[in-house]
Formats: structure tokens, sequence, C-alpha cells
């Protein structure tokens, strides 16, 4: 059957005869840049030795057509490149970068970095192909690498008639994507293709929305079904359509041996100011997770993650997280997330693991008007010691809210940090998709593991604090792994001393109190303020707390160098008596120590194109956070 897919690369064939003798590259990665479709761009990343990403844009005009690459979104600092298919059939390009502030014009670069492949056009589109080193060595171009790019894209139906004759946009846009590494939808379609491949939904119904909040955590208890064992090969959120601005994130939580079968029919918000959905507290176990902006994700064919099959676990709880920023009424959402499983078991198993800090306004903090502040949680040795073998991670997801612009997570062997792709210094809240590691990521045990959250919060008047909603924060690093472990999730958290934390914040003991409830609800925490009134830490950040520049700079110092309270839920053996251990807590001496940091090796660089060049060492940063 033809598709208008296939119609149009017919239509584009008839091209010039030196561009049907090029050998177009087999791209493996795809986007769809604007919420129209005209504008997609597909790409091959630099593999097999190879030093060159190449790129095609297949745009809805006969003009010009623009890519940008961004840390930001913004055009200033960016790098631009400019092509079009001029009135005699050959493709043009011009390499450019944003100006320095602002939205002006984009100067074209010093050196011309991008080399055009092909370009066509017909009545209707313009596909223009071209390519460029993924590290350049030039400071008005971007460095590729597996951090988040915010792809900055416009066209003009306007011909050029010379690289200065370009007419403003008449259309453009910004779209995140992870140009390196981010699972590609071609082993979806085999999945899809394949008859024996079954499907499993789990779906909320008929969610109302509130119009008089911004954040809803909406949960239900779902019963399994009694289906042998099978392996999850694939998964995709499937959002009502309409809602996808409201529509923020889903987590699926196992709930171990727990009966839950009371809650069943009984869907609710997890929690409020003054309460939790009891279940929160007891499935914790979590089996999947998606985030906004986040596409499908195609295991490995060798990999599938368990599912089903186990007579223990029968319930699982479903989290799903809505943002309404606007307060739009009227909002109602049945949107699910399907499970793509397969019956013929594949020889690896996959398991989870979690890093990071608990989600609460006296172990997490930002304070306001900073353009970078770091958190820290650790994962020390003594708790990977329980490991006896290996774990290999293979994918992850980082997580933060609306202030997040850094994450990473390190891992330190024998006081030397390795590489890991498990970072981005471009986060973006709005494009939360698995990172698909090109080299897997081990961790041995013994490794010492430090997540990092930067924050920005230049625009916030009042302390951020942890909690649920998206404009209070969160700090964790979901992984996957191979081979799973005696349980499908397992997690190391830290956290910092409340009462420290808060005489740092320049309160004295008598004058706060924390409940015992204060790993849950903002409410258990509350403070004696100005006026001799008994409020809760939220409501004393909001209205009393004044931050210093001396408060901050002991804050910073406090959330990463104070002794810290672990939480080791990996599963193993104790170097005691070699029995299998549970959960424990214990508190660390001091930090994680970084003495030899990882630092990404020096570019060689050519110091020119023509004959005789000589190449230059491009110095790199190191990894270290100032924070």
């Amino acid at each position: 059957m033809l598709t208008a897919a296939s119609i149009l690369l017919a239509l584009f064939a008839v091209s010039s005869a030196q561009q049907q003798q090029q050998q177009q590259p087999n791209f493996t990665h795809h986007a769809v840049l604007d919420p129209s479709g005209k504008f997609r761009l597909n790409w091959l990343p630099a593999t097999n030795g190879s030093e060159y990403f190449t790129f095609e844009c297949v745009v809805a005009t006969r003009g010009w057509i623009g890519l940008g690459f961004s840390p930001n979104g913004a055009m200033a600092a960016a790098d631009m490149v400019i092509a079009w298919v001029d009135a005699s059939g050959r493709p043009q390009i011009s390499d450019r970068h944003g100006p320095a502030q602002g939205n002006a014009f984009p100067p074209a670069d010093s050196t011309q970095n991008y080399e055009v492949v092909s370009g066509r056009k017909n009545n209707t589109h313009t596909v223009i192909t071209f390519r460029r080193k993924q590290d350049t060595c030039d400071p008005q171009d971007w460095k590729i690498t597996s951090d988040t790019t915010r792809l900055i894209w416009a066209f003009n139906d306007q011909v050029p008639t010379s690289a200065d004759d370009i007419q403003k946009h008449t259309e453009r846009g910004v779209k995140s994507a992870q140009l390196v590494n981010p699972p590609t939808t071609d082993g979806m379609s085999r999945i899809l293709a394949d008859p024996s491949t079954k499907v499993y939904d789990m779906r909320v119904a008929d969610v109302k929305v509130p119009a008089d909040k911004r954040t809803l955590y909406w949960c239900e208890i779902v019963e399994l079904p009694q289906w042998k064992k099978h392996h999850v090969i694939a998964n995709r959120m499937m959002v009502q359509k309409g809602n996808e601005r409201y529509v923020h994130h889903l987590v699926v939580y196992g709930c171990g041996e727990e009966d839950m079968s009371e809650h069943l029919g009984k869907p609710a918000a997890c929690f409020d100011d003054t309460q939790v959905f009891s279940p929160m507290q007891k499935c914790t176990d979590y089996l999947a997770v998606w985030a906004v902006g986040g596409e499908d994700f195609v295991y490995p064919s060798n990999m599938g993650a368990p599912m089903f099959g186990d007579s223990k676990q029968r319930f699982v709880l479903i989290e799903m997280h809505y943002d309404n920023p606007d307060l739009t009424p009227g909002i109602t959402d049945s949107s699910a997330f399907r499970f793509y499983l397969t019956e013929k078991l594949r020889p690896v198993e996959t398991g989870r693991f979690t890093v990071g800090m608990p989600v609460t306004p006296v172990h997490l903090v930002v304070p306001p008007k900073q353009e970078r502040f770091t958190t820290y949680a650790y994962c020390p040795s003594k708790c990977t010691s329980r490991m006896t073998e290996p774990m290999t991670v293979f994918t992850g997801l980082l997580h933060t809210h609306l202030l997040g612009v850094a994450m990473r997570v390190r891992v330190i062997r024998n006081g030397e940090e390795i590489k890991s792709e498990m970072r981005d210094d471009h986060y973006d809240f709005n494009y939360q998709s698995p990172v698909y590691l090109s080299k897997p990521l081990v961790i041995m045990p013994g490794d010492d593991l430090i997540v990092e959250c930067t924050y920005g919060s230049m625009e916030r008047e009042t302390m951020t604090y942890g909690g649920f909603g998206s404009d209070n924060e969160m700090c964790l690093a979901f992984m996957e792994y191979y081979p799973k472990r005696n349980i499908s999730s397992e997690d190391c958290m830290s956290f910092i001393n409340p009462e420290g934390l808060l005489e740092v914040l320049g309160l004295r003991k008598e004058q706060f109190n924390i409940g015992p409830e204060a790993f849950f609800v903002g409410s258990a925490v509350t403070v004696i303020n100005q006026n001799q009134q008994n409020v809760t830490i939220p409501n004393w950040y909001k209205t009393d707390l004044k931050m210093t520049d001396d408060m901050v700079t002991k804050l910073q110092d406090y959330v990463k160098n104070s002794p810290q309270t672990v939480s080791c839920g990996l599963q193993g053996r104790d170097g005691a008596g070699g029995n299998l251990t549970d959960s424990t807590f214990f508190k660390m001496d001091g930090p994680i120590q970084n003495p030899r940091p990882y630092v990404e090796p020096a570019a060689v660089c050519a110091a020119s194109s023509g004959p005789g060049s000589t190449t230059t060492s491009q110095p790199t940063r190191t990894t270290t956070n100032r924070g």
C-alpha cells in the first residue's frame, strides 16, 4: 500500500544525476521537530570509527531551512546552519552562530565546518543532507555529546540568492533531543510486526485534573493477571490526545507480598499536605518509569525485564503526576502505559537500581537567586560491597523538576573516578527520556557512587524544597542493569541531618519540631515563626526565611560535606557471616571523596584544513563541580 511518505520519497528521487549517484546514509535516529510535522530530522551519529555526524532535514518549504544546536533553546551562543537549494538546483550551506545576546540574525562563522552532502526539492518539500565532525574544535560550533541538545529549527519559503540574502524565518521552534544515545523506533517496528508480541496496558480512567492547584499525584492499585512469566521487551506511554501538556510522569511500583485487595477500585490522590495514600508507603519497588518527553523504549534483543509469574507479587501501584500550571479547568485524563511482552524468555534479565535522596522539605533545599546550586546523594562502598557480582547499567533516567539544569552519576573506584555517561550537563525538565548508554556503566562491589543534581533558581524569590509538585524539587537517578539480582528493584538513598539543616538556616532547636512522618508529609515538620506561631516548614520557607549570601555558602557546604545517613537497599551478603541482608541504615563519617576526578581526553584538532596542516590539543574541561 502506498503511503504519503512513500509517495514523497518517490518524488524526491527525481533529482540530479549527481545526487542520485551519492549514497545516502542509513539513518538510525529520527525526530519530528514541530507539532505540525513540517520539519523532520534524521541523523546518523559518529559510529564505527567515523568522527562525522550526518543530518538530513526534510522540511515543508521550497526556501531555506535552518537548524541550530543550543544548550538552553536560545539563539544566543547557539551553533547554527542554514541551507537551501538555489535556482540552478545546487544545494548551498552556511555555517553560522547565534549572536552574543538576543535574537539578532546569526552571523557566519569564521570557519565553515559543515559540509553539504546533497540537496533536492519538489513542489512542497526541501531535503538537505549535510555532515559535520562531532567535535570541530571550533569555539563557534557545538560539541555534540550525550547531553540533551535543544534543537532550534526554522525555515522561510524565500530562496536566498546568496549567503548574504537570507530573510528572517517565517516559522521557528525548539525541541530537545539526545543526539548520541537515544533509543530509536526501528526496534519497535519489528516488535509491532511480530505476531507473538503481547501487550498489557496500565490505564487510569477519567481522572479529573484540578483547576485550583497546579499539581496532582493520582494513585491506583491494580491486581495483576495470573499469567506465566513474561519478559518486557519494550514500553510506550500513550498520553490521551490533547493532554500532552498536563501528563508529566508515571511510575509503576510493585507491592511485594502485600495484600492490597482492600484498595482495589478506590483510586485517590496519592497525598496532600496532611495525609498519604497508605499504599504509597507499602509499594516501593519501581517496575517502570516514564517522564514528559520520553519516547518509546526498546530493550536490546537479548534482554528483557521479568513480569508476571510471581505468585507473591499480585498488586502494583500506578502513580500518575499531572501538571496544570495555568489552572485550566475541565481536564479529564485516561492515559495508559503499555508493556510489550514476549513469552519467549530472553537470555538476559534486567533489574532496577535507584540512587538519590528523599523527597522532603528538610532533606532537599535550593535557595533562591542562584545561578547554580548542587545537592549530593551518596552511596558509599559500605553499601555496594554487599553485592556479590558487578551491576552492568545499560540505561537510566535522570530526574529533577523545573529548576534542574544538570545531573550526573559519578562512580569512584579505588579513589579514581571512571567515565560515566549517566550525566546531562544541559538537563531539560520537559524532555526526560531514558539515556541508552553507548558503553555500559559497570558498578563493582566496593565502588563509591555520587549523584549530583545542579539547579538554577535565579527566578525564584523563596526557598525551593523537596516535594512532589512540579515547583518542588527532586534528585533521583533511575538505572536499569543486568544481570538481575535477587529482586527486581533496589535502591541506595542518602540524606542530610534535618536538624543540622535547620540550624544552618538560622533556627534554634527549640524553634522546630520534626515529627515521625517527616519522610512523607511536609506538615510533619513545624517551626515557631517570628510571630510566635506554629507553622509548617514549607510555610516558614515562603513567609519567614530570608536567605543571605553567607547562609547560601554555608548551606552549599553543608549539603556536600556534612555526614549523611544512608539507606542501603541493596541485597547481598554482609562481610561478617555471609548471610543475606535486608535494607539497613548507617551514618557516614563524611562525604565521599573524589581525589582523581575523570577528565575527558584532550581533543586533537587540526590547526588548518589545507596541506601541511598541524594538530593541536584542545583543552577539555574536568568533570569536577565547584558546588
